[in-house]
């Protein structure tokens, strides 16, 4: 029995370890509040969502700002993992269409969106469960990639829609610190690339 005990605490520090990285700090969301998005802190931008005791809530919004009147949105649904991205497929979460694939039992989960200049990506707990190519879009070319190639200003977790489930949190990466180190004129010095990158 205390094996069992022992081995069940070691995949609950190894599960925990998964959803909790000291290289992000988690920010509470307030659904609805407009973030200012900085690409050093936010890329990807990174959230948690927890499945809701009720299974009417179970959508997450999240919507993009190019500035001007330019945004975006991706919406998913827990209950099919139905899955929207603004201007570039359908509206429809629950006609199997478009959908995610593999995602991790939750209820927990931590969630990344990136993109770049021909596909947008989804993860979660680590593992890629979308990947779009605009090449796909149902919309003209202009209005999906050439959206999502804007430059991106600031996004917002929605919650005023009926059926939303929010995100608890949403996280920025930790900047990290830069020791001092006095100068010895001809020593050579071992390079750390994981450290002294970029030579500083």
């Amino acid at each position: 029995m205390r094996v069992l005990l022992f081995i069940f605490a070691l995949m609950t520090v190894a599960y925990t370890g998964k959803l909790k990285n000291r290289n992000w700090k988690s920010n509470k969301v307030v659904p609805d509040q407009k973030y200012d998005y900085d690409s050093k802190t936010m890329t990807p931008i990174r959230f948690k969502t927890v499945t809701n005791p009720d299974p009417s809530l179970s959508e997450t919004w999240l919507t993009f700002y190019f500035g001007q009147w330019y945004w975006g949105q991706l919406r998913f649904s827990e209950t099919t993992w139905g899955v929207e991205l603004y201007a570039c497929t359908d509206n429809k979460l629950y006609d199997n269409n478009n959908t995610l694939t593999g995602v991790p039992d939750g209820p927990k989960r931590i969630w990344e969106v990136y993109w770049d200049n021909d596909h947008f990506y989804l993860d979660c707990n680590g593992n890629n469960v979308w990947t779009y190519s605009f090449d796909d879009a149902i919309f003209p070319d202009n209005d999906c990639r050439g959206l999502y190639t804007r430059t991106l200003t600031q996004f917002e977790f929605n919650g005023d829609r009926e059926g939303i489930n929010p995100p608890e949190a949403f996280y920025t990466r930790r900047i990290k610190k830069w020791k001092g180190n006095n100068v010895v004129p001809d020593k050579k010095y071992d390079y750390d690339n994981k450290t002294m990158t970029p030579i500083r």
